[in-house]
């Protein structure tokens, strides 16, 4: 669907969050529309760009201009890469008025990632599962998934000069298999990841899935997955600045 001049998919945009980008307060836009189909998504009434929630980019701007709260803007999804040219506008103007910028993405477009990486103070990428084709399609209901595009997109990161976030919701039985997380150490290994943690310009989130959140009816019968467990995913990855996001806990662990 193309989004009409000046305007955006936009269906909802919190003003300040204090979990959203690494030390900064941020107000967050959530785009709508996604090209993935994650049964664990919280955020899956936002999977179709709906006519509602098309709004003028004057709009946002101008909430962003006058929200003396943040330091930051965010934007999230849905796919925030699936509307390039108003996620590009929507970046500029907060870079003019000197707020850092950043984005959440599955990693599945790297040649649009490329193109807004200049601008980018931020980057969240999110790892759905081991880089196993039948374990990612389990996660993301795509038949094929492209995993290719998704290493693409976590070398082009690692290069940036954003700080690169990657973050990976573990669900239990779907995508905890410990014995294939070195998929993901290896690729992120290769792609020199290790120098920008060490730098201090990356880390990696092993997150809390919640079932009450889920999209699907299926998963949300799926037990949350353990403290115990999530330090056991995190111990597979021998970087700097491995945490972990559980609600048992306060704040995030830190594993070096």
């Amino acid at each position: 669907m193309s989004v009409a001049a000046g305007k955006v998919y936009a269906a909802e945009m919190v003003p300040v969050s204090f979990c959203d980008f690494i030390s900064e307060p941020a107000s967050v836009i959530f785009f709508s529309g996604c090209n993935f189909d994650c049964g664990y998504c919280q955020n899956w009434r936002l999977k179709k760009q709906l006519d509602e929630a098309l709004t003028p980019i004057s709009v946002i701007s101008d909430a962003l201009a006058r929200n003396k709260l943040i330091s930051a803007c965010k934007v999230t999804g849905g796919e925030p890469l699936l509307q390039l040219e108003p996620l590009i506008e929507i970046g500029k103007f907060a870079k003019s008025i000197g707020l850092k910028f950043g984005i959440d993405t599955n990693g599945s477009l790297p040649d649009r990632l490329e193109q807004v990486l200049p601008i980018l103070d931020l980057v969240s990428l999110d790892i759905k599962a081991p880089f196993d084709r039948h374990a990612y399609s389990k996660v993301t209901c795509i038949p094929s998934p492209d995993l290719d595009s998704i290493k693409s997109s976590i070398r082009l990161a690692v290069r940036s000069s954003a700080y690169l976030d990657i973050r990976m919701v573990i669900i239990p039985g779907y995508n905890d298999d410990l014995s294939m997380m070195g998929t993901i150490d290896s690729e992120l290994r290769s792609a020199g990841f290790s120098a920008k943690a060490e730098s201090g310009m990356a880390c990696i989130t092993i997150v809390e899935f919640l079932p009450e959140n889920a999209h699907s009816q299926l998963l949300r019968t799926v037990p949350n997955p353990s403290v115990e467990l999530l330090r056991n995913v995190a111990s597979k990855f021998a970087f700097k600045n491995v945490r972990i996001s559980h609600r048992a806990l306060s704040g995030r662990l830190r594993q070096d």
